[in-house]
C-alpha cells in the first residue's frame, strides 16, 4: 500500500511540475525567456520609451519614426563576438532592404548601450567599419545615460559585466512600428522574417494621383 501511495505522490508531483511548466511556457509553445517575450510582444505590442539618441555626427535621433518601421539592435562597439555577428547581420539587412526596394518603409537602427565609452567620435569609427547607408541605417547611442536601463528593460535586453571591461548580453532583431510600439522580436538569423514583420507594421504610402473629370483633356 505504501508503494502505491509513493507512486501516487510522485505522479501528483510530476503533474504539478508539468502544469507549472505549461503555464510558464505559454502552453509549451516556447521554452526560453526570449521566445516567451517574443510571443508576448506579438500579441500585445509594447510602447517604446521616447528617448533622445545621438549619432556619430552628434545629430539627435529617435527610436521610432512616423514614416517607417524600424529594425533595432543593441551593441557596444568594443565587442568582437556577438556584436560582430549583429554588425554583419545589419550589413546584410541593409543590402536586403535596398534589393527589395523597401527603404521607404523600413529603416535600421543600431543603438550602443555603452554611451560612456561609445561617444559620437567612437561611433564614427564604428560606422566606418560598418559602411551604413544613411538613408537606411543609423548608428546612435544614448544622450542621457539615465535612460539606458529603461530602454533595455522595454526591449528585453539583459546586460551583465563580464568582469574584464566588457559585457555579456542577449541579442535579437526588434521591430518597432511608426507608432512607437515594439511589435516583433526576431532571432538574428531570421533576416527575412524581420523585414517582413517591419513591412507588416509600416504603412504603405501611395502618391496621390489627381482624378480626371469626365470630358477633361
Amino acid at each position: 500500500m505504501s508503494a502505491w501511495r509513493g507512486m501516487a505522490g510522485a505522479a501528483m508531483s510530476l503533474t504539478a511540475v508539468v502544469t507549472l511548466l505549461g503555464g510558464a511556457t505559454h502552453g509549451f509553445r516556447v521554452w526560453t525567456t526570449d521566445a516567451a517575450r517574443a510571443a508576448a510582444v506579438a500579441t500585445h505590442p509594447i510602447s517604446v520609451p521616447s528617448v533622445s539618441l545621438v549619432d556619430e555626427h552628434r545629430a539627435l535621433q529617435s527610436i521610432a519614426t512616423t514614416r517607417r518601421a524600424t529594425i533595432v539592435d543593441f551593441v557596444y562597439t568594443r565587442c568582437i563576438t556577438l556584436c560582430g555577428t549583429l554588425g554583419a547581420t545589419f550589413q546584410q539587412l541593409q543590402a536586403d532592404i535596398v534589393r527589395r526596394g523597401v527603404a521607404d518603409r523600413v529603416r535600421l537602427l543600431t543603438i550602443s548601450f555603452d554611451p560612456v565609452w561609445d561617444t559620437p567620435e567612437r561611433l564614427r569609427y564604428y560606422a566606418i567599419a560598418m559602411h551604413p547607408d544613411p538613408a537606411v541605417w543609423t548608428i546612435a547611442t544614448f544622450s542621457n545615460t539615465h535612460e539606458v536601463a529603461g530602454v533595455l528593460r522595454t526591449f528585453g535586453i539583459r546586460v551583465i559585466s563580464d568582469g574584464a571591461g566588457g559585457f555579456v548580453h542577449n541579442a535579437a532583431l526588434h521591430v518597432v512600428n511608426p507608432a512607437g510600439q515594439l511589435v516583433a522580436i526576431v532571432p538574428i538569423d531570421a533576416r527575412d522574417d524581420a523585414i517582413d514583420a517591419a513591412l507588416a507594421a509600416a504603412p504603405v504610402t501611395r502618391a496621390l494621383v489627381p482624378s480626371r473629370r469626365v470630358g477633361a483633356r
